[in-house]
This record gives structure tokens, C-alpha cells and sequence, in this order.
């Protein structure tokens, strides 16, 4: 009996390394079949729909790998089983999964005809991706233990691939009005990641944990009955959120600046 359970707790923390790899992998996948989608863009055998679908799915396994990447940081804090190697390997993982898998998304999508200023900005929006993995890892135990500072990285490359599921779907061609959005939005968002603009992060203990398994489930069974359009709309919302928030906390700031400075004028008089 005391070997099953010393078995079982050493297979427990391989859970969250796991779900990295999936993470990972479904990355990569999103890489590999953005680059295929160049290589059949040559053939005219192949029909327009079979491109469509391959760019659908490119962008797709990138929303896997976020899904995963949100239940390998669950898993481990559960079975409290997070270690130093646990981080990196996420970290590393999402690198490729946020940060380069959607920018060779949208470089072949739109931006592939846009010349150096569209290949630049790919590779900015990948080194703001490092960077904001890289500052998270330095401030989970501090600033971002109970919020993000700065849009985290699944969220960013939702608002990056989010489009393009939906634009894959609806079969709509990548217009010059899409390229000059992506050329202005990338950026952006990358900006976005490394900003101070603070993030809602999801509660550790929630208090009514029924009526979030009711909302969770709504949210599900809609993303499974339209993705395209949920997905798009969860990740905008998400990223609209911060600017929200960091109004709020400005004013708030400004009522207690206020405070000492109306409590001394009432002393003088």
C-alpha cells in the first residue's frame, strides 16, 4: 500500500509538465500548419475552401494551447506541485505557443506582402512576448501573484489569432485594409504586454464556486457551439478590460490625494 501511494505521488507533478507539453506541441502544430498553408498556397490543385480550413486550424491549436496552458498552472498549484523547472518549461512553452506561433500566423495571413515593415513587426511583437514571460517569472511571487500587470500572453495571442479564425471561417480574403490593422494592432498588443495596464486575474478560492461552475459552463457550451465568434469576442473584451480597470485605479488614486489635502484645509479654517 505504501508503494502505490509513494508511486502515486511521484507520478502527480509529471500532470502539469504534461499539460505544458500539450501546450507546446499544439504550438508548434499552429507554426507547421501556417507554414504548409504557404507551400499548398502554390498549387492550384488545391481548392481555396482546403487553404481556409488549414488557416482555421493554424489559429485553432493556438487557442489549444492556451486552454492547456491555463490548466497545467491549475493543476499544479492543486497538487501543490510548482517548482522552478515547472515555470521555465511553461515559460519556454509559451514563448513558442504566444509569442511565435501567432506571429508566423499573421505573416502568412496578411503581412507576408507588407515587406521588412511586416516582418518587423512580428519580430517585435515576439520580443515583447519574451519580455512579459520573462518579467511575470521575476513578479509571480510579488506585483503578479493576485493580477497581471500588462495583458498576459495567451490573452495577447488571442487577440492576434482570434481574428483569423473568424476570418477563415466566414471565408473572407485578407484585404489591405486587414494588413494595415494587423500592421497597427501587433504592436499594439505587444506594447500592451510589457505596459503597467493591470489585468483581472482568476480568483485562487472562489467564493461561490456553484454559480462559477454555471457561468463556466455557459461559456463553454457557447465557445463549442461558436467558437469563432466567442473566442473573438472573450479575447477583446479581455484585452478592453485593462483599460478599464486602469481608469479606475487612477481615480481612485486621485480621491485619496485628495483625502489628507481636504482634511488640512478644514484644519487651517
Amino acid at each position: 500500500m505504501n508503494k502505490k501511494k509513494t508511486r502515486r505521488q511521484r507520478m502527480l507533478p509529471l500532470i502539469p509538465s504534461l499539460m505544458t507539453t500539450g501546450n507546446l506541441f499544439f504550438g508548434l502544430l499552429s507554426i507547421m500548419t501556417s507554414i504548409q498553408v504557404i507551400n499548398m498556397s502554390s498549387n492550384e490543385l488545391i481548392s481555396v475552401e482546403v487553404l481556409y480550413r488549414k488557416y482555421w486550424w493554424a489559429a485553432a491549436f493556438i487557442g489549444i494551447s492556451a486552454f492547456l496552458d491555463v490548466l497545467d498552472g491549475r493543476l499544479a498549484r492543486m497538487i501543490r506541485s510548482e517548482t522552478d523547472f515547472g515555470i521555465s518549461y511553461d515559460s519556454l512553452s509559451d514563448l513558442v505557443s504566444f509569442g511565435v506561433a501567432p506571429a508566423v500566423l499573421i505573416y502568412t495571413w496578411s503581412l507576408i506582402d507588407s515587406g521588412k515593415l511586416g516582418l518587423m513587426v512580428v519580430l517585435f511583437y515576439v520580443v515583447c512576448t519574451a519580455l512579459r514571460l520573462a518579467r511575470f517569472n521575476a513578479q509571480s511571487q510579488g506585483v503578479e501573484k493576485y493580477k497581471f500587470t500588462g495583458i498576459p500572453s495567451p490573452m495577447a495571442a488571442g487577440v492576434i489569432a482570434s481574428p483569423i479564425l473568424f476570418f477563415a471561417e466566414i471565408k473572407l480574403d485578407p484585404t489591405d485594409i486587414i494588413m494595415w490593422s494587423y500592421l497597427f494592432v501587433t504592436p499594439f498588443v505587444g506594447m500592451l504586454m510589457v505596459s503597467d495596464v493591470p489585468y483581472w486575474k482568476f480568483p485562487r478560492n472562489i467564493k461561490r464556486p456553484f454559480n462559477a461552475l454555471v457561468m463556466l459552463s455557459i461559456v463553454i457550451a457557447a465557445i463549442i457551439t461558436l467558437p469563432e465568434v466567442m473566442i473573438f469576442l472573450i479575447a477583446y473584451t479581455y484585452a478592453l478590460s485593462g483599460f478599464f480597470l486602469y481608469l479606475y485605479s487612477f481615480v481612485k488614486k486621485k480621491e485619496k490625494l485628495k483625502e489628507p489635502e481636504e482634511k488640512q484645509s478644514f484644519r487651517i479654517l
